[in-house]
């Protein structure tokens, strides 16, 4: 089921969010199927946008960083040659090498076959997420709508913990743009005084990746080092990578959580456990969905035992 749960929790989730910027779209004039489009095409400009700037900073590298990639590797060798472990970690390369050389041939076909299935899957699932996000948009009633004129004590509950579904859910967002500004906006900077091309589109890539606890840091601290590794060599990529993970391990380990935990009214240590255990269980979804479920579940507990859902009858 996950290639259609999948992109159907995250189109789910992002209708929670910009259904306000539909909404008042709509209020200002717009036609709401109207608001829905600009609203969908607007995200998927952002990713195009995040995908060209790091495409074309990556080709403007790429021939000094295939030198200095080259030269790195020089240097790393070097380094080992006068290591005294160097003769036994390369009889154990070589072994290696020679070992996985009748398997890796063997697996090529495969690899291209899934590689292939993996390609097709996400495609899919980016359409199929689009389309349920337009309508979820388009159709979404607003919360007046929602509410019974005078509703039950079971609706009236619903309805409390729906409200607090959609406030714990914008919340996280809402505290999650803040670390990624700070993320993006320290890592742009440091790679601009260390004189690191492409300083701008590091920034962006790194505030956009801090979305996803953990994963985006690593494949946002990644791209900083390969544009120093390019203009600079393995030392300015090292530097680089010291303050990638330095400003990654303090917002990730220290502020996240505490951040994160006033937006959603929960404890950092919890939110950093389920936002481990999501990412172990779900994958990149679980890493980005697991605070704001945890607050959702916490505060549909709170609501049930208040109304007294969980006493004994009689």
């Amino acid at each position: 089921f996950s290639p259609i749960t999948i992109p159907v929790v995250l189109a789910a989730c992002m209708a929670v969010v910009f259904a306000p910027v539909v909404t008042w779209l709509a209020d200002h004039g717009l036609n709401r199927s109207l608001s829905a489009v600009a609203v969908l095409l607007g995200l998927v400009g952002i990713v195009v946008l995040v995908v060209w700037v790091t495409s074309a900073a990556l080709v403007d590298q790429s021939e000094a960083l295939s030198e200095n990639l080259g030269n790195a590797v020089d240097d790393i060798k070097g380094w080992l040659a006068d290591s005294p472990i160097s003769e036994r970690l390369a009889d154990q390369a070589s072994e290696t090498t020679t070992d996985s050389g009748p398997a890796l041939a063997s697996g090529l076909a495969g690899g291209a076959v899934s590689v292939i299935n993996s390609i097709t899957g996400i495609i899919t699932g980016t359409v199929l997420a689009l389309i349920v996000l337009y309508y979820m948009l388009k159709d979404g009633p607003t919360r007046e709508a929602k509410r019974a004129a005078s509703p039950t004590d079971k609706q009236a509950l619903l309805q409390r913990i729906s409200d607090d579904a959609v406030k714990d859910l914008r919340g996280y967002f809402r505290g999650q743009t803040g670390i990624a500004l700070m993320n993006g906006v320290v890592v742009g900077v440091a790679a601009a005084v260390l004189g690191v091309p492409a300083a701008v589109a590091i920034g962006v890539v790194n505030f956009f990746g801090a979305y996803v606890p953990y994963l985006g840091a690593f494949f946002g601290g990644a791209f900083a080092v390969l544009m120093a590794l390019g203009e600079g060599g393995l030392g300015l990529a090292l530097v680089m990578l010291a303050v990638a993970i330095g400003v990654n391990m303090v917002l990730e380990n220290l502020l996240q959580p505490v951040l994160l935990g006033d937006s959603l009214n929960v404890a950092p240590l919890p939110i950093l456990l389920a936002t481990t255990l999501g990412g172990m269980l779900a994958g990149m979804v679980g890493l980005v969905l697991a605070a704001p479920l945890l607050a959702i579940a916490m505060d549909a507990r709170r609501e049930l035992k208040q109304s007294g859902f969980f006493d004994e009858p009689g």
